[in-house]
């Protein structure tokens, strides 16, 4: 965004801040005190919702087609944030990704491994693997948030793709058997070892060069991972080696490989009193410009219009997997609460240790709802 600032061709300036795991807090504290800066990425869909009934931020759907560059954004990240945010467009999606499980082609074939169709054959690949001395699967325990995707991978594909949309209306519970299900499976996986030692303090980038180092063979996570993929100096296993598969289908599940984990980043929203004249200006000129400058520069798909093509073979390959999408599912605590999604993540590092039972997480998740 600096850029596009750089290039805006008038007096304008930015000063950023930038935020940890405290983002929701920060959110909440400069909401009660109607100090929101004039753009901010937002955190929990909740929080936004709440923030957005409130009349704090805008809703950009109208300012836009005012602007006439509504057009300039894709359906599919405008859907995707409506879902999200109780059917208004409250942030510019700056990222659109998909996620699933990135996977080393090379010891796949080393092995003699086909690509996963179903849970089953990613099972089936995660002991021969353990066999051959090698660590299944990484993922970031201590985040958290990696463990609890691989369950509602699950559960998406065993119950459908309104599973969690239908938790979040008091319809069903985690804890009803067929969500159950999900976080059984995730724990019959730690069980048999399949994500190696330690895996409860285990970060993100530690999980990530794992997968790298060719030290694990398989990694769940969404596609802005490409970007550390085309690093050379610290990809150890070459870009040419790794490869994409969906989330496998469950044997008799409601799910398929269309309905896929999809997101928009942290959404950028604008907030409702900084709203002038100016600041419209800048989001004209942000909408326009910001989808061929992210991918000319960063090789970064977004849900703005661009013409130009990504200059990586994996970026490429998401791009084509985009347009063949036909529903987003969204993540595990998508329809949680700032407190429920803590809980959450805090529980499955535990889970993926095999220090809780799937009971216990799956019971202490929906106390948190």
């Amino acid at each position: 965004m600096q850029t596009l600032v750089d290039e805006y061709g008038e007096d304008a300036s930015l000063e950023m801040d930038y935020l940890g795991a405290d983002m929701d807090q920060k959110i909440q504290l400069l909401a009660s005190q109607d100090a929101l800066p004039t753009f901010f990425q937002v955190g929990t869909p909740s929080q936004i919702i709440e923030l957005a009934d409130a009349g704090k931020i805008v809703d950009l759907e109208p300012v836009l087609e005012e602007l006439g560059v509504l057009d300039k954004l894709s359906p599919f990240s405008v859907d995707i944030i409506k879902g999200l945010y109780g059917g208004k467009l409250v942030g510019l999606p700056l990222e659109v990704a998909i996620e699933g499980f990135w996977y080393n082609t090379a010891l796949f074939e080393e092995h003699g491994l086909e690509t996963p169709e179903t849970w089953a054959d990613l099972d089936e690949a995660a002991a021969t693997l353990q066999e051959a001395g090698i660590q299944p699967i990484a993922t970031a325990g201590k985040a958290g948030w990696p463990v609890t995707r691989l369950v509602s991978g699950y559960i998406h594909r065993n119950v459908g793709p309104d599973a969690l949309t239908a938790v979040r209306d008091g319809d069903a519970e985690f804890t009803d058997p067929e969500y159950l299900a999900g976080a059984e499976a995730i724990a019959d996986f730690a069980d048999k070892g399949y994500f190696g030692e330690g895996v409860a303090a285990l970060d993100y980038d530690p999980a990530l060069d794992l997968f790298l180092q060719g030290k694990a063979a398989i990694y769940y996570m969404g596609t802005w991972a490409t970007a550390a993929f085309n690093d050379a100096e610290r990809n150890q296993i070459g870009e040419e080696n790794i490869g994409f598969f969906p989330i496998p289908a469950v044997d008799g599940g409601a799910g398929n490989a269309e309905q896929t984990p999809a997101n928009v980043g942290l959404p950028m929203a604008v907030t409702a009193k900084t709203l002038t004249p100016e600041v419209e200006q800048f989001l004209k000129y942000l909408v326009e410009n910001y989808g061929d400058v992210a991918m000319e520069k960063l090789d970064l798909i977004t849900g703005f219009e661009t013409d130009l093509e990504p200059k990586s073979r994996l970026v490429a390959e998401i791009a084509d997997r985009l347009d063949g999408i036909t529903d987003a599912v969204p993540w595990f605590e998508s329809h949680q609460s700032p407190e429920g999604t803590s809980v959450s993540q805090g529980a499955g590092g535990a889970l993926a240790a095999g220090d809780i039972t799937a009971q216990q997480f799956m019971e202490q998740v929906q106390a948190a709802q």
